[in-house]
């Protein structure tokens, strides 16, 4: 039962997240990675809400200024899944206490969070096992291609569509998206003058099992967030040289799913009504020697 004066405490959020999120709730990872509370005292009165993709120092000290003490973010505070296999991270044991607190930078992180008595909440596993994929519903709207002819009804209940855009070229295209995402530093594979209008797009890290599922529908251009450098990325070097595509855009995996943690945001607000909620974005992590 929530506090009769009309606060909302930390575990309080949660409960209503668990009803609201429309799937079974489930956790994947060993605690310090589930999603919930991470780091605070669930019974912390909630006075504001950010989310963002990581709780990075820059975003915390954003939601300080901000007066908003529980922030909702895809990515763990501290770094590390605590994997040694890539493929085993989901299992794998988080990093041993005495290590992260020996490391300046967690300290440092640790005593802003602590000092300003911050709640830090994963929201992952959950938000992507909804029908509705925010992500790319967050993603498509930061591209300006929401009101685009697609493949997929306007639930995106997958976690890529494709898209028909005005004809253009390769270059124009990645020039376009940077601009939309306000990104400096996108990577793109396929000849800048080659003519496009087809781009199916997805968010975060690309496989080459997520490309070949995609290249089924054939667009002329993948955008994703990242990719594999030894895998993907030869594979789509080879896709353009055997005419099978036309190009590839990575955005960056942060720039990729950042926007849909906007779109969170704007799900949250139709549930918690009693603290302000925004979006703080993490912002793009890179820059290239053409920016300086």
């Amino acid at each position: 039962m929530e506090d009769v004066k009309g606060m909302l405490t930390g575990q309080e959020l949660m409960q209503r997240i668990q009803k609201n999120v429309g799937v079974p709730w489930q956790s994947q990872r060993p605690d310090g990675f589930a999603d919930g509370v991470n780091i605070g005292n669930p019974e912390t009165v909630v006075t504001g809400i950010v989310t963002s993709y990581a709780a990075t120092v820059e975003v915390l000290r954003r939601a300080v200024a901000s007066g908003r003490n529980t922030i909702l973010c895809r990515e763990t505070p501290f770094y590390s899944r605590g994997e040694r296999a890539p493929t085993a991270y989901r299992n794998a044991p988080a990093p041993p206490k005495e290590l992260t607190d020996k490391d300046s930078v967690c300290r440092f992180k640790q005593d802003l969070i602590s000092e300003n008595n911050l709640l830090i909440i994963r929201f992952v596993d959950n938000w992507d096992a909804r029908n509705t994929n925010g992500q790319l519903r967050g993603l498509v709207r930061a591209l300006g291609w929401d009101q685009l002819s697609h493949n997929r009804n306007d639930d995106y209940s997958t976690s890529a569509a494709v898209f028909q855009v005005p004809v253009t070229s390769l270059g124009n295209l990645a020039r376009s998206i940077s601009e939309n995402l306000k990104i400096r530093s996108a990577r793109v594979i396929g000849d800048p003058q080659s003519s496009v209008s087809v781009v199916a797009v997805t968010h975060g890290v690309i496989l080459v099992s997520d490309a070949e599922r995609m290249l089924r529908e054939r667009p002329d251009v993948v955008v994703a967030g990242d990719a594999v450098e030894w895998e993907a990325v030869p594979y789509f070097q080879d896709l353009v040289t055997a005419g099978r595509a036309k190009g590839l855009v990575l955005v960056g995996n942060e720039a990729s799913e950042d926007p849909g943690m906007l779109e969170m945001a704007r799900w949250l607000k139709t549930f918690v009504t009693e603290v302000p909620i925004e979006w703080i974005s993490a912002g793009e992590p890179f820059w290239t020697l053409r920016n300086v």
